[in-house]
């Protein structure tokens, strides 16, 4: 007997937004009890955005070359 796929992806939906409520708390938990201003959080989250934004750049840029190479030899 397979299970529903329907109820697979259910499980993964709620999973990921779960995750989501979970770090939203944190969150705000960390404003509320520690002070933190939101300011920061937010240019750390620019910073995080901005490095990722580079690194997936990067790898585009790799693949693409080795692409040329591969096809280049051929």
């Amino acid at each position: 007997m397979s299970k529903n796929p329907s109820k697979n992806i259910f499980k993964k939906r709620s999973a990921w937004i779960a995750s989501m409520v979970a770090c939203s708390a944190f969150l705000v938990m960390a404003v509320k009890l520690y002070d933190l201003p939101v300011s920061t959080l937010t240019s750390n989250l620019l910073t995080i955005l901005v490095g990722l934004s580079i690194i997936l750049g990067l790898a585009a840029l790799l693949g693409g070359f080795l692409a040329f190479i591969k096809r280049r030899t051929k």
